[in-house]
């Protein structure tokens, strides 16, 4: 047992707070010159300090990093679109975990790694999940949600708020936990929140806060997301003080990605934003607080940190028991460092995602070890002397650079066969009676917002299925999403579910539709009565497959693929 491990009664509940394209410089305790995070910042002087953590550039790598233990090619997820934004099914999650080891798990927020069975939040070990799909309220398949009336999910049931969501995702969250500590059921939170990604919705009185401070209205509208995110993590802490939860209470406040927007303003001196390999794009902070977990003073730890090293830190941490079907993790437990801040100093780790469509070798990758940064294969940095990238020494450490180099290429090895192996969405199980697929699902093709489905410039890709209940499927295609209802050649909606103007893009003269199996024959079907889908009744064997769909006007010309479809078994 770990030395820092409580006994079993007095396992502590567990909340990990993430925000969505916050940077590590978006923080007022770490120096930002115009942001104000009173709550945040109090949490940094109650915390030990991960002051060399690294996530993945953009968001779905690292929320599949942080679910896994496992680096983001590795488990699968390791793209936004393209059809690799879900994990693999053998792989044992972090609420997996907590699960088996008597926890209560719930998700609040985004969930960001697949809409379809069996990678649902509560396929994966979220027992409730108050969740939206896909990667935000603009993702092609929220379409019209919006901000400050949001639709969400209570597991399957669609409801609708009449709250902020980032308000709505905490409301939801502290209700669950009152429930938790009156039946004395430990419990993990996951408050994964939407914000202060776009679109750049804030409250008007935390706009306001900063609208005469920057001249991008933007920025100004991105750091009011962080002022209101500031604000709810303070209910939060009011809430566990209240109810004298704080001290057998861990809590972990990270961010998944460099920041989006606030760099020109000030980015801690870093080179590089969300999306880059550098430094600014992947360093992100993580505080630890754990008041009763002899964490020892707050204070802050230099080793080189990952986001995959959390699972086996909390199994380490916590004295879990793994499952027997949970493999090795890329990550490494951070429990040393809580007692010896130099145990882990030799350590290497890897950043890398899949860019937006297929994993390369080297893109934007960045090896770390102690100071040093080699990105891709021929850029070396020293961060201690060096901390703003400038200077590339790749040519001057030759040894270095070949020592980095070599740990990237080993990893790679270990990739490289299943970099073309495609985690099918699974169809007919009895789950998920009708399964939706949507743009973002179309492999190696970089479709998944509002405003690309709104544009309709594509002619899409083949969806990756799995059938799991042979026989006849009634499939749907929709040019919008389907609980729009709405004709196949009619303009989008102009305004959000809330009514904030959005693009209504592009009508187009759909006069039928086309499918194809596995690349073969396509079949034809025209609008139903209504205008609104096109139907098919297509017979599937078990299996994987393909499955590809286009639109037509009235010519035969093709217009572009099928944005949506749905798939359902048909009774014999």
């Amino acid at each position: 047992m770990s030395v820092l491990s409580p006994l079993v009664a007095d396992r502590p509940n567990v909340i990990i707070l993430i925000t969505d394209d916050q940077g590590f410089g978006d923080l007022s305790c770490h120096g930002h010159p115009i942001l104000e995070t009173p709550a945040f910042d109090t949490l940094h002087r109650e915390s030990v300090r991960l002051d060399n953590f690294h996530v993945a550039p953009v968001c779905t790598p690292t929320r599949s990093e942080l679910m896994t233990g496992l680096y983001a090619l590795r488990n699968k997820a390791s793209t936004v679109p393209s059809a690799r934004n879900w994990m693999r099914r053998d792989i044992v999650t972090l609420p997996d975990i907590f699960l088996a080891n008597g926890y209560a798990t719930g998700l609040f927020g985004k969930w960001g790694l697949g809409d379809a069975y069996p990678n649902r939040p509560m396929d994966r070990g979220f027992k409730h999940s108050i969740w939206h799909k896909g990667w935000g309220l603009a993702s092609e398949n929220e379409y019209d949600n919006d901000y400050y009336y949001t639709r969400y999910l209570d597991g399957t049931e669609v409801k609708y708020s009449d709250r902020f969501c980032a308000n709505l995702w905490f409301d939801e969250a502290m209700k669950w936990m009152a429930q938790k500590l009156e039946a004395e059921q430990p419990f993990f939170a996951y408050i994964a929140l939407n914000t202060p990604h776009s679109p750049f919705h804030p409250l008007e009185e935390d706009y306001q806060k900063y609208k005469d401070k920057v001249d991008d209205e933007r920025v100004a509208k991105f750091y009011g997301l962080i002022s209101n995110a500031d604000e709810n993590f303070g209910r939060l802490e009011n809430w566990l003080e209240q109810r004298d939860a704080k001290d057998n209470t861990i809590v972990l406040f990270m961010n998944d990605n460099g920041t989006a927007l606030g760099d020109g303003i000030y980015n801690a001196g870093m080179r590089g934003k969300k999306g880059s390999g550098y430094e600014g794009g992947h360093r992100a902070f993580c505080f630890l607080r754990w008041p009763n977990g002899n964490l020892g003073s707050p204070r802050t730890i230099g080793t080189v940190a990952h986001v995959v090293d959390l699972v086996p830190t909390f199994v380490d941490w916590l004295n879990f028991k793994l499952p027997a079907t949970a493999k090795p993790f890329d990550g490494l437990s951070l429990v040393p460092v809580f007692t010896d801040a130099t145990a882990l100093d030799d350590r290497k780790a890897i950043v890398q995602f899949g860019g937006r469509t297929k994993p390369e070798k080297y893109f934007r990758s960045s090896v770390m070890w102690k100071d040093w940064r080699l990105q891709g294969d021929s850029e070396l940095y020293n961060l201690d002397i060096d901390p703003s990238q400038a200077v590339n020494v790749f040519s001057e450490y030759p040894d270095i650079a070949r020592e980095l180099k070599a740990h990237y290429d080993a990893y790679w090895a270990s990739i490289e066969a299943s970099i073309d192996v495609i985690e099918p969405i699974v169809v007919g199980n009895p789950a998920e009676a009708v399964t939706q697929l949507t743009c973002a699902n179309w492999f190696e093709a970089d479709f998944d917002n509002r405003e690309k489905v709104a544009g309709a410039d594509s002619m899409g890709g083949p969806w990756h299925i799995e059938i799991e209940r042979s026989g006849n499927y009634r499939v749907q295609l929709s040019r919008w999403p389907f609980y729009m209802n709405r004709r196949l050649s009619a303009l989008g909606p102009s305004n959000t579910i809330g009514g904030m103007p959005i693009n209504s893009g592009v009508a187009m003269p759909i006069a039928s539709g086309t499918l194809s199996l596995n690349g073969g024959v396509r079949m034809m079907s025209k609008p139903n009565d209504k205008g609104t889908l096109i139907e098919f009744t297509i017979k599937m064997p078990l299996g994987k497959h393909t499955l590809q769909a286009w639109f037509h006007d009235d010519s035969g010309k093709q217009l572009s693929g099928a944005f949506y479809a749905t798939l359902a078994h048909l009774p014999k």
